[in-house]
């Protein structure tokens, strides 16, 4: 698993894999970090819409090269960068903008309204039990998840970002409940 978003801070490479994770836990199971993983891009892209391409292949260039925001002004300084991730770089405000633009960043509630949503266009009223058999059930696990991740280097935080924020976001058994609504219409009526 992949951070979903690119920010000055982030480690170069992870200190533990999603499975290293998974097992140190062991209160989650592999399903439950992959569940979190999608809902996790489906609820970034619901909050800030689908990535730039651009963006994209910057992030990539970066990538291959090692490199994280923090260095990129010294090297453009140095004009150490190929001239069209130079301009790439500039049309986004240079490093500065381009921070802003990659930080695709979603708070501990709104994750967990998007996994709840996202868990109930998968699953529908059988949503609970599915995330029940992984080991989840309370936004708090959520929460636990994210953090476990972070710890390890695969996913970044903000500074003001704390793992209360995902405790008590809502209860599983009401806001799946309210979340999942069948239209009832009279056939005769149509």
């Amino acid at each position: 698993m992949l951070p979903l978003s690119l920010v000055a801070n982030m480690p170069k490479k992870p200190k533990k894999s999603v499975v290293e994770v998974a097992r140190e836990l062991r209160r989650y199971t592999l399903d439950a970090f992959e569940f979190l993983h999608r809902g996790l891009d489906y609820t970034v892209q619901r909050e800030h819409g689908p990535p730039d391409p651009i963006l994209s292949k910057l992030s990539d260039w970066m990538e291959k090269q090692g490199l994280d925001l923090t260095e990129l002004q010294a090297l453009l300084d140095r004009e150490d960068v190929p001239p069209v991730i130079a301009a790439a770089i500039e049309h986004f405000g240079g490093p500065i903008g381009l921070t802003q633009k990659l930080n695709r960043h979603v708070g501990g509630a709104a994750l967990c309204y998007g996994l709840r949503d996202f868990a109930v266009s998968q699953w529908g009223y059988m949503a609970p039990a599915v995330l029940r058999s992984w080991g989840i059930r309370s936004t708090s696990d959520f929460g636990r998840m994210v953090f476990a991740l972070v710890e390890a280097g695969l996913l970044q935080k903000l500074p003001d970002d704390r793992i209360q924020d995902f405790d008590k976001v809502y209860d599983f058994d009401t806001a799946f409940a309210d979340a999942y609504k069948i239209s009832i219409t009279d056939p005769a009526a149509s």
